[in-house]
């Protein structure tokens, strides 16, 4: 399934991924270094019509940075970077990776498996 941009983390029991993410901006596809790098990872992983859902919210860079209040990084999310990527199972969060670790097929491979 492609990546699916959303408002916010949908509260299906399910079993998807949310992806925390920074948005475009001028003309590049993200703000973020660390999000431009992973995009090929995310797009390979979760791209396939047969991949898992994976949900994309997007954070602005004036909302984003230097603001410790932002909604995605207090509780209960506390996202501390771009991209942060989520896996939930039952309402719940059971794994994540961070910027770094999100940049990299193999760890999102092994998040997914």
């Amino acid at each position: 399934m492609p990546l699916i941009d959303v408002e916010a983390p949908p509260t299906s029991t399910d079993t998807h991924y949310v992806v925390y993410f920074a948005s475009p901006e001028n003309g590049q596809s993200s703000w973020c270094p660390d999000c431009r790098n992973a995009l090929p990872a995310l797009q390979n992983v979760f791209g396939a019509e047969s991949a898992p859902s994976a949900y994309v919210v997007q954070v602005t860079r004036a909302e984003w940075k230097g603001n410790p209040n932002h909604k995605w990084r207090v509780q209960p999310f506390n996202i501390s970077g771009v991209p942060t990527i989520v896996r939930v199972e039952n309402g719940k969060e059971v794994a994540r990776l961070g910027d770094i670790e999100g940049q990299e097929e193999s760890a999102l491979r092994k998040l997914i498996a």
